[in-house]
């Protein structure tokens, strides 16, 4: 069975659909994300075996997580690690205070 096209929620950009992530970001509006500050964000996976780490450009030390949230065009979004390797964006569809998932950072909030 083929997966249907899937759109970028960014920039509308047509994607391969994936049944894991179905609303995922391209890369190149995941390389537009920013904190709550602004601050434009870069993301990679900790080593070869995966994980998942950020940083603030600019900035030399990473930060090691689970995921983040962040923002894109105003938009709040998830950045974590992809299954077997890479990093996806995707919208964040529920908004719970006080229950973010494990070593989930959100770096939208001041």
């Amino acid at each position: 069975m083929t997966m249907p096209d899937h759109f970028c929620p960014g920039c509308g950009t047509r994607l391969r659909a994936f049944a894991r992530y179905p609303w995922h970001f391209c890369n190149e509006c995941r390389a537009r994300a920013v904190d709550g500050q602004g601050q434009p964000l870069e993301f990679a996976n900790e080593s070869l075996s995966g994980g998942f780490m950020f940083r603030r450009a600019g900035e030399e030390d990473w930060t090691v997580c689970g995921s983040v949230i962040a923002r894109i065009d105003g938009r709040r979004v998830k950045v974590h690690e992809a299954r077997f390797g890479g990093v996806v964006a995707e919208p964040v569809t529920e908004d719970i205070p006080g229950l973010a998932p494990y070593r989930q950072i959100d770096l939208t909030r001041p």
